[in-house]
């Protein structure tokens, strides 16, 4: 029944007001719905007084009922002010004549009273009320004047004028009330939605800057890590080395995910590297050592796991590290104990779907308590009737299984009267297997009007634009052993100047600089370029990490875009693949 009202609805509402907006639609049915309703009724009294011989009645009505049929079939396509005020004067009309001439029932007038309605849903509330108001007038003119000079019109007796009167000035009332109501609750609809618009946006633009602030001396820390990393030490200072960049791996993750929590529906970018299962997860569990936590850990990985794997170690070591931390915060006895099982699912030829188990003798408790009393617990049936949302609330793992679930994955928590099990999925490839498959797709590399020979990075010349000294430190540290010579500029307005002076194989471009920055200086070198026909190579490197901001920088005119934190091998390889390209 639903269904067939809906079609029925769907015909009073043109073509052109499908695709529009609400109160377009709504619009275009009161017109047509009127239109079709007042069609009806002037047709009616039309035939009626032609069939009862009332000629002075049935020419008039006919007529308007040939117009409004008119205006229904064929106006209706055209929407606007003008077909509004086109229908709401015709049946201003209709409902003039059904006051004077009373119609062949004599009861024409009780259709005005449905007239301010009409008018203030169409027209609003003020243009709507003058409508409403010529039509009382033109019935006091008639109740006063006309009916007393045209005999054939119709007369009404003093307290039928009252009568009429007071109905039509309540009902103009209450249409007016009516929407008044409606457009106050449409206001503070749209200023409800705009509120929330202005928050999210604050909220985006305060974890953009939390994330540049965040990424810049991240980006610092891991670069001096990766320099240590190469450089001779014994097994302790490695070990020590090993579990810093765990973690401050573990912390770019997190800005990463913080990222991501702020732009639902983005997918976050893959960080596909070769790794060591075995390491990995042994890298996080070191960050929860044994006598400063008073946790036992046990680590069993299934016999037909491969030693290396392929995909993103970031992302697991985050959720295993998110998990064990909640875990252990939230457990209250006093000697803690975590075991972390990983197994094997068979899945399709070239990939490996591993299952995360953590169990760990954690229990949900329903009380503040001693945690000794087993009485303070729910009991096994009772916790399994627990909303898992309140238990992943209570844990603090609300980004956790996002994180899990952009996969698609799932985080399962399965209590038990004395232990409580978490599990994840993950899937991951050999790193025997093609590797490219999981690479980006190659650039399309623009075509250059001019000739622009190879450079070899050994003889390489670039320039560094950077206002943060340690970034020009750690950047220029990277990068010395591979090229030639390395010119710093601290912010857009000396790269230019230092670009007119000097010839440059590449640009490494900070985005953020005081005086200029590194948008109004990229669009500056491609105007000079123009008249050159040249093209030198400007790489972005900034610590904002959203996609848009990549976009940005791409529109600017640069060629490629790296974010801090990143590895020395990254930058490299962007280095030598535009010199080369």
């Amino acid at each position: 029944m639903t269904d067939i009202l809906n079609k029925i609805i769907s015909l009073f509402i043109s073509e052109q007001d499908e695709k529009a907006d609400m109160d377009t639609k709504v619009k275009s049915l009161l017109l047509n719905l009127a239109g079709l309703v007042f069609t009806l009724i002037v047709l009616v009294e039309g035939i009626w007084s032609l069939i009862d011989e009332h000629i002075e009645l049935a020419i008039p009505f006919l007529a308007l009922s040939f117009v409004l049929a008119m205006n229904y079939l064929y106006l209706k396509k055209f929407t606007g002010i003008f077909h509004q005020n086109f229908l709401i004067f015709i049946i201003f009309l209709t409902c003039s004549l059904f006051i004077i001439l009373g119609g062949n029932t004599k009861m024409g007038i009780v259709w005005s009273v449905f007239f301010p309605f009409f008018t203030t849903a169409l027209s609003g509330r003020k243009t709507g009320t003058y409508w409403s108001l010529g039509l009382f007038g033109m019935m006091i003119i008639h109740f006063f004047v006309l009916q007393k000079l045209a005999p054939l019109t119709q007369s009404y007796t003093f307290p039928q004028i009252i009568y009429y009167s007071v109905i039509y000035i309540i009902a103009l009332i209450l249409a007016y009330a009516f929407q008044f109501i409606r457009s106050e609750v449409l206001l503070e609809k749209e200023r409800i939605i705009l509120d929330s618009q202005n928050q999210n946006k604050a909220q985006e633009e305060l974890i953009s800057r939390l994330s540049h602030q965040i990424r810049t001396p991240l980006s610092n820390i891991t670069g001096i890590l990766d320099m240590l990393e190469a450089s001779p030490m014994n097994d302790e200072q490695r070990d020590y080395i090993n579990t810093i960049h765990a973690s401050a791996n573990n912390l770019v993750s997190v800005v990463n995910n913080l990222v991501m929590a702020s732009k639902a529906g983005i997918p976050e970018p893959q960080e596909i590297t070769n790794f060591n299962l075995y390491n990995t997860v042994n890298n996080v569990l070191r960050l929860f050592p044994y006598e400063h936590s008073k946790t036992r850990f046990n680590l069993s990985l299934a016999a037909d796991i491969p030693g290396q794997l392929t995909g993103n170690s970031i992302k697991l070591k985050q959720i295993l590290l998110n998990l064990i931390n909640s875990i252990i915060r939230h457990n209250k006895t006093d000697h803690k104990q975590i075991t972390l099982e990983v197994s094997r699912i068979d899945t399709m030829p070239g990939k490996i779907e591993l299952v995360f188990r953590i169990i760990s003798n954690f229990v949900y408790t329903s009380s503040k308590g001693d945690v000794s009393n087993t009485e303070d617990f729910f009991n096994y049936q009772d916790f399994l009737r627990l909303n898992a949302g309140k238990i992943i609330n209570y844990l603090d793992l609300g980004i956790t299984q996002k994180i899990i679930e952009i996969d698609g994955h799932s985080l399962n928590i399965i209590p038990h009267p004395d232990k409580t099990v978490f599990e994840f999925g993950a899937v991951f490839t050999t790193a025997s297997s093609n590797f490219a498959n999981f690479t980006a797709p190659e650039k399309v590399k623009k075509v250059e009007t001019a000739f622009k020979p190879r450079v070899d990075m050994k003889s390489a010349s670039i320039l560094l634009v950077e206002d943060n000294f340690s970034n020009q430190q750690i950047i220029s540290l990277y990068i010395r052993n591979e090229v030639s010579k390395i010119d710093i500029a601290f912010n857009g307005k000396e790269a230019l100047e230092k670009f007119g002076l000097a010839k440059y194989d590449l640009i490494l471009m900070d985005v953020q600089m005081p005086i200029m920055d590194g948008f109004k200086a990229t669009q500056k070198i491609r105007e000079i370029e123009k008249s050159t026909n040249t093209h030198i190579p400007i790489i972005a490197v900034t610590a904002n990490a959203f996609p848009e901001d990549k976009e940005r920088c791409l529109v600017a005119g640069m060629d490629d875009y790296i974010s801090k934190p990143f590895q020395p091998e990254e930058l490299i390889s962007k280095i030598r693949e535009h010199l080369s390209s």
